[in-house]
């Protein structure tokens, strides 16, 4: 059960805002819903059937400041993700977005960076798969680090972007 004003991290929306329950009518079933509203995009509501366990499990959690900073001092020494193969490529990085796994979506953050490093010294640039990858694991995983560390989301950024160095 969600409480009223907890801030969450739904699915791939990212960090969420439970601002109530409401009652809606679809089709001829008028049921439950809870009311997410996204941090990063204050325009945008998102429904929560409060009865559809299989989308309640896409609910969870934002992690704590002592977990992110775990995250933050050891996403070094994670293995890197790059396959060299683009479609095989860019399945395996939507999954990791996918997953929820922030962690993962760190690792994922750290792999295309450290690419993009490499490609943009020999005066390239990401193929425009992997800089949407890119934009997307920064957003979840800048969004949620911040709402864990109270920062802002451009901060979470410059510290991955310090620590690779």
């Amino acid at each position: 059960m969600l409480k009223l004003k907890e801030k969450i991290v739904y699915g791939t929306t990212g960090v969420c805002v439970v601002d109530g329950v409401e009652k809606k009518k679809i089709g001829r079933e008028v049921k439950s819903y809870y009311v997410l509203k996204p941090v990063s995009q204050s325009t945008s509501t998102v429904y929560l059937p409060t009865d559809n366990e299989l989308l309640l499990a896409k609910a969870r959690c934002v992690l704590s400041a002592d977990e992110v900073k775990t995250m933050l001092a050891g996403f070094l020494s994670e293995p890197d993700m790059w396959v060299s193969s683009d479609a095989e490529r860019r399945v395996q990085f939507n999954e990791v977005i996918a997953s929820g796994d922030r962690k993962a979506c760190l690792s994922l953050v750290k792999t295309l960076l450290t690419h993009q490093t490499d490609l943009s010294s020999k005066g390239k640039r990401l193929h425009i798969s992997d800089e949407r990858a890119l934009k997307e694991a920064q957003r979840l995983v800048c969004d949620e680090f911040a709402v864990a560390l109270e920062i802002d989301p451009k901060s979470v950024e410059a510290i991955i972007r310090d620590k690779l160095k």
